[in-house]
């Protein structure tokens, strides 16, 4: 059995080299002119790889859960085998991430719209306009 420190050194080497997949992905998609779609990818995957799981079911030391649910879903034989001990986390951490990435899309739109507003009402001609041809002709 690992102690906690082994653990805490698996998570820091672990979350490093998510970052560095997590960085490749967003240097091969952002010239992506779908910007909704690129952010998605990159919650999704980062739900993915980050979400942890408890490693077994008696330890209180966490896990990955995509290695996780790799590991009882594909070598463990039994009732207790499965790949939803994982998976189901990472299901939930997406699901909050995708609804949290919404609601700030929709509070951004209305900011910007509500600026776009203002910047409109401020940019009117006040007083007297000016006719070209008009003033030109006579």
């Amino acid at each position: 059995m690992f102690s906690a420190e082994d653990y805490l050194q698996g998570w820091l080497f672990y979350s490093t080299g998510a970052c560095c997949l997590l960085l490749v992905l967003w240097l091969a998609l952002r010239k992506s002119s779908w910007t909704t779609v690129r952010h998605l990818i990159m919650l999704l995957s980062a739900a993915v790889l980050l979400t942890p799981v408890t490693a077994y079911r008696d330890d209180s030391h966490l896990a990955p859960a995509f290695f996780v649910s790799l590991y009882e879903g594909l070598l463990l034989k039994g009732a207790d085998a499965g790949f939803q001990r994982g998976l189901a986390p990472m299901i939930a951490i997406a699901f909050f991430a995708l609804v949290g990435y919404l609601l700030i899309r929709l509070v951004w739109s209305l900011i910007l719209k509500r600026r776009s507003g203002k910047a409109n009402s401020a940019q009117k001609l006040r007083g007297a306009k000016l006719h070209a041809k008009q003033d030109c002709a006579e």
